[in-house]
Formats: C-alpha cells, structure tokens, sequence
C-alpha cells in the first residue's frame, strides 16, 4: 500500500472513529499541522503481555488506549513487580514525561493485560497541540487525565487494603468489568486467567484458583479458559465495593473541540 493511500485510510478511520466521544486527545486528532499535513496517530495494535510503554523511551511517545486493557506494572525490590494500576478505553499515558524532564529510571512499564488497540503520538506535537489550548482548557484536560490516572491508582490500592483473599479476588473482578463495560460490545466476560487475578490481587496463583472456584460453585462467576465471566448475582453481592463504582471522566467535547 502507497503511503498515500495509508494516511487517507487512516485519515478517514480517524474522522469517524468510534471511541471519539471518550477520548481526551480527539481535539488534536487530524488536527492540520503546521504544513498543513493532518496530525495521526499510530494505530497498533496491543497483544496480552506485549510490553508497550516504558519510562525508558528515548523519544517520548502519548499514548491512549482505544480498546482493551492495559496493565501499568511498577519495579519493587529484588526483582520483583507490583500492579500499579489498569488503564482501560480512554485512558492517556506520556503526559509527565513531555512536560517534566527527568533521568530515565526504568522505574514502570505498560503492558497488555486484554488484547485491544492504542493510539500514540508524538510527544513534541501532542506537547504543541495541548498548549496552543491555552488557559484553561489546557489545565482542564491535564486535570481530567490526572484525576483518572488518580482513581485507577486508588482502585488498586483498594484492592491492596482488603484483608479477605475472596475480597481481593472480587475487587480485581469488579474493576476489570467496570473497566470493559464502557467498551462497545462488552457482554459481561472477562478475557483474563487465574495469574492475572493473582498478580493484581497480589496473592498466591493457587490461592486465587481455589477462591474463583468457590465463587463459581455459589453462583457468583462462570469460569472457562482464560475466561471469567461476571454475573449480575456477584456486583448485588459485592456491589457496595467502592472500587465497584469509582467514575471515569470522558472527554468534554464541547470544552476541547
């Protein structure tokens, strides 16, 4: 394919695309630039594992997610890794890094958690686009992406605050689902394993399988490969959870566009 023919297809898909009403960064997509070239994102997509973002990335890239889950891990000691936070549709990473300039660290990764896609930019042009926002629409977006960055954070750390194995487990459940359910075509299964539970849950992989079994026995979830569905009998039980109902803040198109 010419490159020609790619940019107008991928000019088009960026027109019409779906996901525009819940992004932060559509005011700047297909934006025309200086030269009067539109501004568009690289559109790739997100495998389960694939390790896609990190803070050592020499030239800085804005991501967000246009479908899927992605997972921010973080470094512990010895070697070790502790889910940081999930980032569903709508979610920007690289903002800090084009505004604050800092000594690589190595310090946190993103990487698939549901296989989906992510739209990523040049950090120089987002960087451009946001500011020529001026005052305070610019502030306004920095905010709206800071807050959701806040409450997936929080989200986690809730789940590290239960005592209870069964309430971690479900925790972990409760925020995946809400996680997907803004995604179009989400019918209530979550495309996760045991492991995956048992990293964000931060337990034994054996201890989440026992308690996803009984959870299943008792008609809360259904199990499959790599499959967990969620039925409506296990947010009634489980549904007071604050991380069970914690808001995300869509894109406010009339402010940014």
């Amino acid at each position: 394919m010419k490159v020609s023919d790619h940019n107008s297809r991928l000019r088009l898909e960026v027109e019409h695309c779906p996901m525009r009403p819940g992004c932060p960064l559509a005011f700047m997509c297909g934006v025309a630039l200086n030269d009067g070239k539109p501004l568009l994102p690289v559109i790739s997509d997100v495998g389960y594992g694939e390790m896609i973002w990190t803070d050592l990335n020499t030239r800085h890239r804005v991501c967000v997610v246009r479908s899927g889950l992605l997972l921010s891990r973080v470094y512990a000691s010895r070697d070790g890794e502790i889910p940081h936070s999930i980032f569903g549709m709508g979610f920007v990473g690289g903002i800090p890094d084009i505004y604050i300039p800092y000594v690589a660290s190595d310090f946190y990764f993103f990487s698939g958690l549901v296989a989906g896609q992510l739209c990523s930019f040049d950090g120089g042009f987002a960087k451009e686009r946001i500011d020529a926002l001026g005052t305070p629409q610019a502030q306004l977006l920095i905010a709206r992406i800071g807050l959701n960055h806040t409450t997936s954070i929080y989200s986690q750390t809730l789940t590290f605050a239960h005592r209870r194995v069964r309430d971690k487990v479900v925790s972990v459940l409760l925020r995946v689902e809400g996680e997907l359910s803004r995604q179009p075509g989400f019918g209530g299964e979550l495309p996760i394993a045991h492991d995956d539970v048992a990293f964000l849950a931060c337990i034994e992989r054996a201890t989440a399988s026992r308690e996803l079994k009984r959870l299943a026995q008792e008609g809360l979830i259904d199990l499959g490969y790599r499959r967990i569905r969620v039925l409506p009998t296990l947010r009634q039980t489980f549904g007071d959870m604050i991380e069970a109902n914690l808001p995300f803040y869509d894109n406010d198109l009339s402010v940014l566009q």
